[in-house]
């Protein structure tokens, strides 16, 4: 098990046309052996944004603070 602080994870940044002021860092992914699971943790800098996609299977957004917006099922919905 990888008990650890999220701050001891090495974050990479983005800041291009996709993705633009995003931290993300892997929790647990495939490199600690989860192979159909990856828990990622992205810090979003104001005005910053990641690219509209979805997928072909369960994904789940936590906000664990500040606001912005999702986009959901044709449109663009608060999450806080």
């Amino acid at each position: 098990m990888k008990i650890q602080s999220y701050k001891d994870i090495p974050g990479i940044f983005f800041d291009n046309e996709a993705a633009r002021g995003v931290t993300g860092r892997v929790f647990i992914g495939s490199q600690d052996g989860a192979q159909r699971f990856c828990m990622r943790f992205f810090e979003i800098h104001p005005g910053g944004h990641t690219p509209r996609h979805s997928h072909d299977w369960e994904h789940e957004i936590f906000i664990h603070e500040g606001h912005g917006s999702a986009y959901k099922e044709g449109r663009w919905v608060p999450i806080t």
